[in-house]
């Protein structure tokens, strides 16, 4: 007894909001300052304690669910690390391989969320699908100016994005917070490929960075624990 009450506290401290909180905010500084080696040590941290909290309920969700959970947390942490890979590059081919490869790892999480909220008797709607693909054409219209040949792969996975999002509004529970997590994984996307080739100034650079990082965080909390907690539909 002595053992495991310690234990189980410090379990339920890991998978916390306060603990996500901590982390996601130490992630997104590091990123801000643009400190490499601290950016490596804390951007894994959110979707490790996003994986505790996930399985809290594992014993009570259907195992196609605990799988799409897992997915999505897989291909995000291995995304986590490309994209990780592709901020501190210096090489141009390099930014663009780490970036398309980031691309590919997020459309397999986003195909998880999406497959996920649809075991929820969720499905995207044409007008809330349409007004988000609108919105990524502008960062679509920035790869063809801008890097052409990298279109296929992030058009791509804007399309898997804009579904999630889409989906995350017709979600029954719990709302607002999964629109609120699929708009916030749009905006966070959205940044940055625009941060990428419309802003050159290092402080606004640094700003658009926190805010990639932070609104990501968000997003991943949100979609995450939003799933992980919700009622496992019947089979």
């Amino acid at each position: 007894m002595t053992t495991r009450g310690p234990h189980r506290r410090g379990l339920r401290a890991l998978r916390s909001p306060a603990a996500y909180l901590a982390a996601g905010a130490a992630a997104a500084a590091a990123g801000w300052l643009g400190h490499r080696r601290a950016a490596a040590l804390t951007k894994p941290l959110p979707i490790v304690l996003l994986a505790a909290h996930a399985a809290r309920r594992v014993r009570d969700r259907p195992a196609l669910d605990n799988a799409l959970l897992a997915g999505a947390l897989g291909f995000s942490a291995a995304g986590d690390r490309a994209m990780l890979l592709e901020e501190f590059a210096t090489d141009p081919a390099e930014k663009d391989r780490r970036l398309m490869t980031g691309a590919a790892l997020f459309a397999g999480a986003q195909l998880c969320l999406t497959g996920a909220m649809m075991r929820h008797g969720a499905h995207p709607r044409p007008r809330p699908l349409l007004i988000r693909t609108a919105i990524l054409a502008e960062s679509a219209l920035v790869m063809a100016r801008h890097r052409p040949r990298l279109l296929p792969v992030l058009g791509a996975y804007g399309h898997t994005l804009a579904i999630m999002s889409a989906t995350a509004d017709e979600m029954a529970e719990p709302q607002p917070q999964m629109r609120a997590g699929g708009w916030l994984f749009l905006a966070s996307d959205l940044t940055i490929l625009n941060r990428r080739h419309l802003i050159s100034h290092p402080g606004l650079h640094s700003a658009a960075e926190f805010w990639v990082l932070a609104s990501y965080f968000a997003a991943q909390w949100l979609l995450i624990t939003g799933l992980s907690d919700a009622e496992s539909p019947a089979d």
